[in-house]
């Protein structure tokens, strides 16, 4: 899973037909293969541009967002257990005097938290281990700041090994008792929760998974001159989405 995970990602597709297309080119002696070449490079650099469009990465996103509606307020005062998913940690070392949330992981714990409080669980859980060997887990990061919001430590779990979704349910559910249909609130980005509500249903099938989607990222489409301009903050969003994408149907193959 690790190497499938590190090459779904269009900046390694893209590598890999500008790579290719220009050893076909400057390598090969047949004109037919130089045309070949000179055409992945030309793929190459036009996938580039199509992710890192706005409109493009905002369909993307909207493709899995579109199907995420936040929790209504009867399912909010009915949950049980609350479980916020971890997104990345920046360990201690270095500049960094303390270990801090990464990126959506803070919208994940920020929600999390407004969510515990509102609601009736009477248990939150965190989810994800280090970024590193022998660094804070994500989890304890997120405990930790929650203890320091005033969260009792005594009605707070955590799952500190997981490395990505799956383990994230199989750890939680080694730790959490078993029980019966009790109303387990997932917390997690809107562009992660399709795959992550699957994986949590099959997980903790005798109970029912409440999503709690965070973290969107689609935006109306507004036409601007700068629409149609490259932008890394789009790449990076398509990024994401396609990710997802992926790893949904790799879930469902294994």
């Amino acid at each position: 899973m690790p190497v499938v995970k590190s090459i779904a990602t269009p900046i390694i597709w893209v590598l890999a037909l500008l790579v290719g297309g220009l050893l076909l080119s400057m390598l090969s002696k047949r004109k037919l293969l130089q045309k070949a070449g000179r055409s992945l490079v030309l793929l190459g650099v036009l996938a580039l541009l199509v992710f890192s469009l706005n409109p493009v990465s905002n369909l993307l996103a909207y493709s899995l967002e579109c199907r995420c509606a936040p929790i209504s307020a009867e399912d909010l005062g009915a949950l049980d257990v609350l479980v916020v998913l971890g997104c990345g940690v920046l360990p201690s070392g270095g500049l960094r005097t303390e270990a801090e949330l990464d990126g959506p992981s803070y919208s994940r714990w920020y929600n999390g938290m407004t969510t515990f409080r509102e609601s009736n669980a009477g248990l939150l859980a965190f989810c994800g281990g280090p970024s590193r060997k022998d660094t804070e887990s994500e989890a304890e990061v997120m405990k930790a700041m929650a203890v320091r919001m005033g969260v009792p430590a005594n009605k707070i779990l955590i799952e500190t090994q997981s490395r990505n979704t799956r383990e994230n349910a199989a750890g939680l559910a080694e730790l959490l008792p078993a029980g019966q249909r009790r109303r387990i609130g997932l917390v997690t980005s809107a562009t992660h929760m399709l795959r992550s509500e699957k994986v949590f249903k099959k997980q903790f099938p005798n109970d029912v998974i409440v999503p709690i989607p965070v973290n969107y990222t689609y935006a109306p489409f507004h036409c601007t001159p700068e629409t149609f301009i490259p932008r890394a903050t789009a790449l990076v969003k398509s990024t994401v989405a396609l990710h997802e994408w992926i790893g949904i149907i790799w879930y469902s193959l294994r």
